[in-house]
């Protein structure tokens, strides 16, 4: 009974090669799963917006934000200033990117330490602005911080 069996396979093997040729079941060719950049690449240029902080009722504006970027393909570098809308404090930010994460250390006037952060942004190329979001590190508590602007 077994070599009925494996007599049959080969017999339904040996007649279906001839169809497999006329209809590939799988397409050899090599194929390319990211068709175009994840982020479209920037150069060098200049960044300004606002950040706040969310509670239930919506964004609380707290300050603004400017500064310079220099970016080549998928890595790149930005530096700037921050200033909240009350005065009290200000300061400065220094970063990089990866794709569509950041990070880097923001400065506050006047102090002797700094925090870290880390976040996501999304750009609009349409119109050339941004949204991020960002977790700052700081001593004894983190916070979030988002923000929006225009390059």
């Amino acid at each position: 009974m077994k070599k009925i069996l494996v007599i049959v396979g080969i017999c339904i093997v040996l007649a279906a090669m001839p169809m497999t040729t006329a209809l590939p079941l799988f397409n050899l060719k090599p194929m390319n799963i990211i068709q175009h950049h994840a982020r479209p690449s920037l150069t060098n240029g200049t960044f300004t917006g606002v950040f706040a902080m969310k509670n239930e009722s919506g964004y609380i504006p707290l300050g603004e934000f400017t500064g310079t970027y220099d970016t080549e393909e998928f890595f790149g570098t930005f530096v700037g200033t921050w200033t909240t809308y009350d005065g009290n404090a200000s300061g400065t930010m220094t970063g990089w990117n990866w794709g569509n994460i950041f990070y880097g250390q923001i400065n506050t006037t006047g102090s002797e330490g700094s925090n870290w952060f880390i976040g996501l942004y999304r750009l609009n190329t349409t119109d050339n602005t941004f949204e991020a979001g960002a977790i700052i590190f700081g001593e004894d508590q983190h916070f979030i911080r988002y923000m929006m602007g225009s390059l």
